[in-house]
């Protein structure tokens, strides 16, 4: 008996085996903007060039990060993430979205900005300056250099609304006093207005202000690129935030009092980037994925025929093993 479960077990392995390879690539909706969000992606990457990558340590390194998620974070595709994200999260045409950026992922900010132009909705940025390893760490090619780079090139017409040094409490907690200097220096040569705040409270309230603009309303969705100190609160890193698309009340989220759990417990979603290996492997995007051929275009499926051929299989090996299970002795 034991030889003939374990024979049939086998046979089914290999059935499962079949199914697996016998899945197609269908499209996911919103091809267009995807391909669209991607190509700008590139486009804008190419006019910042190498410098994307900024070295390892200088005065604004912020804290440390693995070089490879800053290398993987460069795939355009993250453009269609995004948008996959941004039409769940419901952003059309002419929404306003909130965004909070920092130096730490350039590549991922321009996918997100990519995202929302090819939504066709508007952004309220509020930038951080200080950059973890690997980031926008040159003093001298900041992310808001970058920005002011792209907007020349004539990619998109945003720039951020208001930018922090970044860092621990948002004031540029962990840098020394010369980093905080050059964070200034940053601020001031792009003409951005500076949100200097005496604690992390303040520096939260005071990007809500901005988000909610003159309308005193927050935008229906909130996106966030790295982990900087306002979007989790006092908690930092350990607030329950996951990666990705968070709807709704988050009951982990209530005793906390960053940016995120401010939108959500408001009923509006928050998109977080951040754990770049996590998003990539939910998505197929590795290093030498083509642009545009990754699980944020395509979904591996059975076709109709054969989900209910494997249906019929699951039922008949449910039905063996039920036959075939251990009998309890009276």
């Amino acid at each position: 008996m034991v030889r003939r479960v374990g024979i049939c077990l086998a046979a089914n392995l290999a059935v499962l085996a079949v199914f697996l390879l016998l899945r197609q690539s269908l499209p996911l909706p919103h091809a267009a903007e995807k391909t669209a969000a991607v190509a700008m992606a590139e486009q804008a990457q190419a006019v910042i060039g190498p410098r994307i990558t900024g070295p390892e340590y200088t005065l604004i390194t912020t804290s440390l990060a693995p070089p490879a998620a800053k290398r993987l974070s460069r795939h355009p595709d993250f453009a269609a993430v995004a948008v996959q994200w941004l039409r769940d999260a419901g952003i059309g045409g002419g929404d306003r979205v909130g965004v909070n950026l920092s130096g730490s992922f350039p590549a991922l900010n321009i996918a997100v900005l990519a995202a929302v132009r090819a939504v066709g909705a508007e952004p309220v940025i509020v930038s951080s300056v200080g950059a973890s390893t690997w980031g926008a760490t040159d003093p001298e090619f900041t992310w808001l250099d970058m920005e002011r780079q792209l907007n020349r090139a004539g990619l998109w017409p945003w720039h951020s609304t208001a930018a922090s040094p970044g860092g621990v409490g948002d004031r540029g907690g962990g840098l020394q006093p010369e980093g905080k200097d050059l964070v200034l220096a940053a601020i001031r040569r792009n003409q951005t207005p500076l949100l200097a705040s005496a604690t992390l409270r303040q520096a939260i309230d005071s990007r809500l202000e901005l988000y909610r603009g003159s309308a005193g309303v927050l935008p229906p969705a909130l996106i966030n690129v790295g982990g900087g100190h306002v979007i989790f609160g006092e908690s930092g890193h350990r607030s329950p935030l996951p990666e990705g698309l968070n709807f709704g009340y988050h009951p982990l989220l209530s005793a906390h009092d960053g940016l995120a759990a401010e939108f959500l417990q408001s009923n509006r979603p928050v998109i977080h980037f951040l754990n770049i290996a996590q998003i990539a492997a939910q998505y197929g995007i590795r290093p030498d994925t083509p642009p545009g051929a990754s699980g944020a275009f395509y979904s591996r499926q059975l076709s109709g025929p054969l989900r209910l051929l494997a249906g019929i299989w699951l039922t008949g090996v449910a039905a063996f093993l039920w036959r075939v299970r251990p009998q309890k002795e009276l």
